[in-house]
């Protein structure tokens, strides 16, 4: 179902059949819960998620040829493929470090 908004009066509109767009009828809006402050700062490990852009990016130019090949794969392309690996590992990392930060309560 469709609800339009009104800006000023927080009201909402829902339209009474789906032929008629002009007929519609008023709703009141529930009330929203009370949000949690956010306690969600920078810590110190979030910087990991920078080492794989800079992993990637910045050993571009030694990588960039062809020779040698590893795993098939011509080493630019490799090293693309390992970083995008990285990232996901690092990304978990963060993510268990983020986990265990709440679990501990602090």
């Amino acid at each position: 179902m469709v609800l339009f908004r009104l800006a000023v009066s927080g009201r909402m509109l829902r339209p009474r059949d789906a032929g008629s767009p002009a007929r519609h009828e008023e709703t009141t809006l529930p009330e929203s819960p009370a949000r949690a402050p956010n306690t969600t700062r920078f810590r110190p490990y979030h910087w990991l998620a920078v080492v794989p852009m800079l992993g990637l990016l910045g050993g571009l130019p030694f990588v960039n040829r062809v020779e040698p090949y590893v795993l098939g794969l011509p080493l630019l392309m490799a090293w693309i493929v390992g970083w995008v690996v990285a990232t996901s590992v690092v990304m978990g990392v963060i993510y268990r470090l983020d986990r265990a930060r709440k679990r501990d309560g602090r």
